[in-house]
């Protein structure tokens, strides 16, 4: 992630944001953050740690104090803009077109909210954080005063499937694309359950029959998936890094692993 900085600020302890993997070392960082991740702050963003860096590291005492009496308050959203107001970084319009696109936002149901919330943090590869949102409004659809329509809940299955599989959860996955299909048809759940089953074998006595044609397009599909995997810059890269030298290739390869898993890692 990169960002565009008017000047620096002499910040000693940056402001880290977990769900995007990035520090925050001035105040246009902060109001860029805010800004084009509406999704990201609009929960409880604004918060003890977050105040402390504004007035601390900033050095923005006056704006700090008034995100303290303002937190906690019903309208969390006033703290945000006030965030962008004070720190001078997008002009009058700009923040005037974010109110609305907030505005927008909080007149979803909370379920729809809590969907953008879940399918905003799985665009952004926090997968993990996606799975416990949607795995909790399905709960929470089994009141009957909070039940949502059979579209809504089949989207929240297949999503929570997607999620699933990007974890390489694949028993998980083909259950909720199994769920996905009660309420949407089965049509697309049962191509992405039939190349989960070509993932872990032991799925593929739980597929349904399905015509000769799907099948040898799934194959097909399926096929180019595996070689195009196979050409995989980065494979590539550690196939070339263990045909060199012996030690040195196998340093550089574990340090390659290594950065494999810190991306795995904050993806969960």
């Amino acid at each position: 992630m990169s960002l565009l900085l008017c000047r620096q600020e002499a910040v000693s302890r940056p402001y880290y944001v977990e769900a995007l993997d990035v520090h925050l070392y001035s105040s246009q960082e902060l109001c860029y953050v805010i800004y084009h991740h509406p999704l990201l702050v609009m929960e409880e963003f604004v918060d003890e740690r977050l105040i402390g860096f504004i007035r601390d590291e900033l050095n923005m005492g006056n704006l700090a104090a008034r995100l303290e009496k303002g937190a906690g308050g019903e309208n969390s959203d006033e703290l945000l803009f006030a965030i962008l107001t004070e720190c001078f970084y997008y002009t009058p319009p700009e923040i005037s077109q974010y109110r609305q696109r907030v505005a927008s936002l909080r007149k979803k149901t909370p379920a729809e909210f809590e969907k953008e919330r879940a399918d905003y943090l799985f665009s952004i590869g926090q997968y993990g954080k996606a799975v416990q949102i949607y795995e909790t409004l399905l709960e929470s659809g089994n009141k009957p005063e909070e039940r949502a329509d059979r579209e809504f809940t089949g989207k929240l299955w297949n999503n929570l499937g997607a999620a699933y599989a990007r974890l390489f959860q694949t028993t998980k996955a083909f259950q909720a694309y199994e769920k996905a299909g009660e309420y949407l048809g089965m049509d697309e759940p049962e191509r992405k359950m039939y190349f989960l089953a070509e993932l872990n074998p032991e799925l593929r006595s739980r597929l349904r029959p399905s015509d000769q044609e799907k099948r040898e397009a799934w194959e097909r599909e399926a096929g180019e998936a595996r070689e195009k995997a196979a050409q995989s810059r980065e494979i590539l890269k550690l196939e070339q890094l263990l045909e060199r030298d012996p030690e040195e290739g196998l340093e550089e390869a574990a340090e390659l692993v290594k950065k494999w898993k810190r991306e795995y890692r904050s993806m969960v």
